[in-house]
C-alpha cells in the first residue's frame, strides 16, 4: 500500500529553498534599518532608488524651456542640423557662452536617440551623464578623505542641495564643470602621496573644466592644489611638487585644444571667441554689467541648503586642525577659492554656483555623527513633516486635476494651467506610487540616529521632484513651453515671405522659433530688415514694444498662463 496515497507529497528541496529565500526577503524587509554606515541589501538598494530617481525624472518629456536651457539647446541643433561644431550659434548668430565639450556630448546624445526620442529631450540625456560623473567621484572623494561610510552621505548631500534639484536636469553646460571639477577634487585627494596618478587625474579634471565652462575657471585647479600646499604648510613634500607639475602638464593641452581650433577655423569675431574660451565675463560690456560680487553671497543660503550649514558648523568646530588634515582643508580651500572665482570672474547666473556644492557636501559628509542628537532630531521631524505633507498635497491636486474632486484644489489647478487637460499615464503614475512606498517604509522601518536625518531629507527631496518631473510635468510643459506660441505665429505668416523683422527679442525666444519653426529674424536695427514686411515685437503687458505707425498689428499672444510677457506680429 502506498503510504502517500491521500494525494500529499512532501516538499522538495527546491520548494524548500525557495520558501526559505522568501521566508530571509521577508525577514530582512521586518527588520528595522540602521543607518550606521554599515552596508547591508535593504540601505543598498535604498540608495540605489534614490539615486536612480533623483537623476532620470525631469530628463525627458518636456521641450527646452527659457532662457538657459532654450539657447543651450539652441547650440546643439545648430550642430547637429548645419555642422557649427566650433563656433557655437544660436538661431544663426555667434554664441560665446560656453566652450563645446557639453554640446558636443549633447549633439551626440540626440544623434544616437534620435530614432525615438525628440532631439531635445535626446541632448538632455547629457545632463545625466556628468551627473553621474560627478555623484561617482564625490562619492569616491568623501571615501578617501574620511572612510567608507562618508561617500553615500556625501552623494545624498549633494544631491539634496537646492540649488542643484532643477540646474542639474536641464541642458546645461555648467554640468559638464560640475563633473570635471569632481575628477579634479578626486585627483586632489591623492596628489600628495600618488603624485602621479593624483596628477594626472587632476589635470584631466582640469581639461574638462576648460573645454566645458572656459580656461579661467580650469586654471582655478591648479591654484587650488598650490594654495592647499601652502595651506597645509607641505612645501617641503616633494610629491605634492611634482603632482602639481603633472596636473599642470596634463591640464594644458586639453586646455588649448579649443582655442588653436577656433583659431585655426577663423569664423567667428574675436570678443565673442575670447568669450567663449576663457568663461569669463571679461570683454563684453553687458556681461560685466550683470556681475554682482556679493550675488553669489546672497543665494548660499537657501541654494546650499542642507549641505551649507553642516559645512560651516564643522570649519568652525575644528578650526583648530584646518591645517593639519586635509580632509578639512581640502574643502575649505576649494569652497574659498570657488567662491571667490566665482565672484569675481563669472557672471551672476545661478547655474554657476553648482560647483560650490561639491566641497561643501564633502566637509558636511563626516559631520552626522557628530552633530548634537537635538539637533540632528529636529532635522529628521522637519524632514519627514515637511515632505509628507507636499506628498499628501501632490497627491490630492493630481487627483483633483484627474477627478475635478475637490473642486477648490481643481480650480486651482486651473488657474495655474489654463487649457490643460490632465490624461492618466500608468507609467508615472506607477512610478510616483512606488516612491511613495519605498519614501513611507524607509521612514517607518528607519532606527532613530543623526544620519537618519540626512537619509530623511534626501528622499524627501527625490520624492518632491518624482511628483514634478512625472506626474506634474504634462502640466508644468504646458505652461512653459513655446510650441504653442510659435505654432500660432507661423499659421498666420504666409508661406511665401521675403524675411522676418523682430525687435526686443530675446535670444531663448529667437533659439525656440528656430527649432519649432524654422523662423528666423533680422533684428530692426539691421539695415536688412527695411525689405521685411513682417515684424515680431517681445514686450510685456504693461509695457508694448515701441513700433513706427507703419506696422499694423495682427496677432497677440503669450504662453498659456503667463501673465507678463507678450509677443506681438505685425505686418508693414
Amino acid at each position: 500500500m502506498n503510504p502517500r496515497s491521500d494525494n500529499t507529497s512532501a516538499p522538495t528541496p527546491s520548494h524548500s529553498r525557495s520558501r526559505s529565500r522568501l521566508g530571509n526577503i521577508s525577514n530582512t524587509i521586518k527588520q528595522p534599518i540602521v543607518f550606521d554606515g554599515a552596508k547591508t541589501p535593504v540601505k543598498n538598494a535604498l540608495f540605489f532608488i534614490i539615486c536612480i530617481a533623483w537623476i532620470l525624472p525631469g530628463l525627458i518629456g518636456h521641450d527646452p524651456w527659457k532662457p538657459d536651457e532654450a539657447m543651450a539647446f539652441s547650440v546643439i541643433h545648430g550642430m547637429l542640423r548645419e555642422g557649427h561644431w566650433l563656433t557655437p550659434m544660436i538661431a544663426g548668430l555667434p554664441s560665446g557662452e560656453y566652450p563645446p565639450l557639453y554640446y558636443w556630448v549633447a549633439a551626440a546624445s540626440a544623434f544616437l536617440t534620435s530614432s525615438f526620442l525628440p532631439l531635445h529631450d535626446g541632448a538632455r540625456l547629457a545632463s545625466g551623464v556628468f551627473m553621474l560623473v560627478a555623484i561617482v567621484f564625490i562619492y569616491r572623494t568623501a571615501n578617501r578623505l574620511f572612510d567608507d561610510r562618508a561617500g553615500r552621505l556625501a552623494v545624498l548631500l549633494l544631491i539634496s542641495c537646492l540649488g542643484l534639484l532643477l540646474r542639474a536636469h536641464e541642458i546645461n553646460p555648467e554640468v559638464a564643470g560640475l563633473a570635471g571639477f569632481s575628477i579634479a577634487f578626486y585627483g586632489l585627494t591623492r596628489i600628495r602621496s600618488e603624485p602621479r596618478k593624483g596628477g594626472t587625474t587632476t589635470g584631466i579634471g582640469a581639461g574638462m573644466v576648460a573645454l566645458s565652462i572656459g580656461i579661467v575657471p580650469a586654471l582655478l585647479v591648479p591654484l587650488l592644489a598650490i594654495a592647499l600646499m601652502l595651506f597645509l604648510r607641505d612645501t617641503a613634500n616633494r610629491d605634492f611638487r611634482r603632482g602639481i607639475a603633472i596636473a599642470i602638464a596634463v591640464m594644458l593641452p586639453l586646455m588649448l585644444i579649443y582655442p588653436l581650433a577656433l583659431l585655426l577655423n577663423g569664423k567667428i569675431a574675436s570678443t565673442t571667441w575670447l568669450d567663449a574660451v576663457l568663461g569669463a565675463p571679461f570683454l563684453a560690456d553687458e556681461s560685466r554689467r550683470a556681475m554682482n560680487p556679493l550675488y553669489f553671497l546672497n543665494i548660499l543660503p537657501w541654494y546650499g541648503l542642507p549641505a551649507l550649514p553642516f559645512a560651516l558648523w564643522l570649519w568652525w568646530r575644528d578650526r583648530a586642525r584646518l591645517r593639519e588634515r586635509i580632509e578639512l582643508a581640502l574643502p575649505l580651500v576649494g569652497f574659498v577659492m570657488l567662491l571667490v572665482m566665482l565672484s569675481l570672474a563669472r557672471e551672476s547666473r545661478d547655474p554657476s554656483a553648482m560647483v560650490l556644492l561639491l566641497p561643501l557636501s564633502l566637509a558636511a559628509a563626516s559631520t552626522p555623527d557628530r552633530l548634537p542628537r537635538g539637533l540632528a532630531s529636529f532635522i529628521d521631524w522637519f524632514s519627514v513633516v515637511f515632505f509628507g505633507a507636499l506628498m499628501i498635497a501632490f497627491w490630492l491636486y493630481w487627483t483633483a486635476a484627474m477627478t475635478g474632486v475637490p473642486a477648490a484644489a481643481a480650480r486651482a489647478v486651473a488657474i495655474q494651467a489654463p487649457g490643460f487637460l490632465l490624461s492618466f499615464s500608468i507609467v508615472p503614475f506607477s512610478f510616483a506610487v512606488v516612491l511613495s512606498i519605498v519614501w513611507l517604509y524607509a521612514v517607518i522601518r528607519a532606527h532613530r540616529s543623526n544620519r537618519r536625518a540626512i537619509v530623511n531629507w534626501a528622499a524627501g527631496i527625490t520624492l518632491i521632484w518624482v511628483f514634478l518631473s512625472t506626474l506634474m510635468l504634462p502640466a508644468i510643459d504646458h505652461v512653459r513651453s513655446y510650441r504653442q506660441v510659435v505654432g500660432d505665429v507661423a499659421q498666420v505668416l504666409p508661406a511665401q515671405r521675403q524675411c522676418i523683422a523682430s525687435t526686443q527679442l530675446g535670444d531663448s525666444q529667437r533659439a525656440l522659433f528656430d527649432y519649432f519653426a524654422q523662423l528666423r529674424f533680422i533684428p530692426l536695427t539691421d539695415q536688412r530688415s527695411d525689405q521685411c514686411d513682417w515684424l515680431l515685437a517681445q514686450g510685456t503687458v504693461a509695457q508694448p514694444p515701441i513700433v513706427d505707425s507703419k506696422w499694423r498689428k495682427v496677432w497677440e499672444g503669450a504662453r498659456p498662463g503667463d501673465r507678463s510677457e507678450r509677443l506681438r506680429l505685425y505686418r508693414r
